[in-house]
């Protein structure tokens, strides 16, 4: 009798047990499901600038990139820098670099200046002689495709004869960049202005000729950029 009564007590035991694991395991609506453990939140990602986008298809060498739209877009971002890497660190390392034959520590220069300012048309252009003497085939490539695509650009401006001629470049390394690789010598450099907008005109020698004559570039959007950021740094 003694051990039926604890048997009976053992099942009472589990049996009330079981009903309090089924009552927490109940589910809390109405209507009969489980509620769902909550998830993770996720915040969506932002929808890419119209800069952001045309500097992809450039990193990924796109054969239908248009340069003249990517310079556009390029301006009017948040990561426009009107000296284009004059003033980035790692540029005047780079042609040091150079100079001294130290190709790879060129290479490394290059990249501190292109991660803040990919559109540095003087880093492309020195990332194409450093790569090419590391034997770097895969890297010059990238940056002779930002050379080309630069210089045709600029090119497609005018033929910088005069003011109304002037070649449109939209920042200081575009400027150099684009004297160095046309291989031209710069004598004076002098800031010319007309209703129009504001060039620099550079008097330069052709060293295979010998004929020196004198060059336009519109620099406006850099000079409009510069009195924008003193204006708002000065409120």
């Amino acid at each position: 009798m003694a051990i039926r009564k604890y048997k009976n007590a053992r099942l009472l035991g589990l049996l009330v047990l079981l009903g309090l694991i089924a009552s927490c395991s109940a589910p809390t609506g109405g209507d009969g499901a489980a509620a769902p453990p909550p998830g993770p939140v996720v915040t969506p990602a932002a929808p890419l600038t119209e800069y952001e986008r045309l500097l992809a298809e450039a990193q990924n060498l796109s054969f239908t990139l248009d340069f003249n739209q990517l310079r556009r877009a390029y301006v009017q971002s948040a990561a426009y820098n009107p000296y284009g890497g004059a003033r980035i660190e790692g540029l005047p390392e780079a042609y040091n670099a150079v100079e001294k034959g130290e190709f790879g520590d060129c290479l490394q220069h290059v990249d501190r200046v292109l991660e803040d300012n990919y559109m540095s048309l003087e880093a492309h252009m020195i990332g194409v002689l450093c790569s090419g003497r590391s034997a770097d085939f895969a890297r010059e490539d990238r940056h002779r495709y930002m050379v080309e695509g630069l210089m045709e650009a600029i090119e497609s401006s005018g033929d910088g004869r005069s003011q109304e001629s002037a070649y449109h470049t939209i920042t200081t390394s575009e400027l150099h960049g684009f004297v160095r690789l046309k291989g031209l010598q710069v004598l004076d450099q002098s800031t010319v202005y007309d209703r129009e907008g504001v060039y620099d005109k550079m008097q330069v020698r052709d060293p295979e000729s010998g004929d020196e004559y004198a060059l336009y570039f519109n620099v406006s959007r850099q000079f409009a950029h510069a009195a924008a950021s003193t204006s708002s740094s000065t409120n």
